[in-house]
């Protein structure tokens, strides 16, 4: 009887035809099927007797921070979806927490020092917790997005997140700066 060996090639071929009906299923992970661990400062998770490394995606990022979190392998397919991360206890769910905090890390703006507008470019000074911070965004007006009511989140031409948790509590001086863009 001849053994049936599939090889890595194989296997990448089959998942790249699923079906849209295959692919549309959706695989809950819980702590009854799932289990996440950290492995040379890396998070992994442990689902179908298979250890992958895990990248963590929010589904929701501007609404639910802790709902609906797609895992996915090193080859961003996904492996589940944490539907909660508090339905994870204890280690687990500060591992889950804490990858999604360096992940979407943006810091809090307290006040802007200085805006400056030049050529479609505007170069922002602003003080948070992290210190005082510079950095650019390209075409202001779309750079800056109204996550709630008063909410925003500024992504510079790095990528890099910058967030004010509301537009109303900040000083007189700050507002004025930034009113323009609201």
């Amino acid at each position: 009887m001849k053994e049936l060996h599939i090889t890595d090639e194989e296997k990448a071929e089959s998942k790249k035809n699923r079906t849209l009906a295959e692919l549309s299923v959706t695989v809950w992970l819980t702590p009854e099927n799932a289990s996440f661990y950290q492995k040379n400062g890396f998070l992994y998770v442990r689902h179908q007797e298979q250890d992958s490394r895990a990248f963590l995606c929010r589904q929701f990022p501007l609404e639910m921070l802790w709902e609906f979190i797609s895992v996915l392998d090193e080859n961003q397919q996904e492996i589940g979806i944490v539907r909660r991360t508090d339905l994870f206890a204890g280690e687990q769910r500060e591992l889950l927490e804490t990858e999604l905090k360096r992940r979407y890390f943006a810091p809090v703006i307290e006040e802007i020092i200085q805006v400056k507008e030049r050529y479609g470019f505007s170069y922002w000074k602003v003080r948070t917790a992290e210190g005082t911070l510079n950095f650019t965004l390209h075409d202001t007006f779309r750079s800056i997005f109204r996550a709630q009511e008063n909410r925003l989140i500024l992504s510079d031409v790095d990528g890099n997140r910058f967030e004010i948790p509301d537009v109303e509590k900040l000083d007189r001086k700050s507002y004025k700066k930034i009113e323009l863009y609201l």
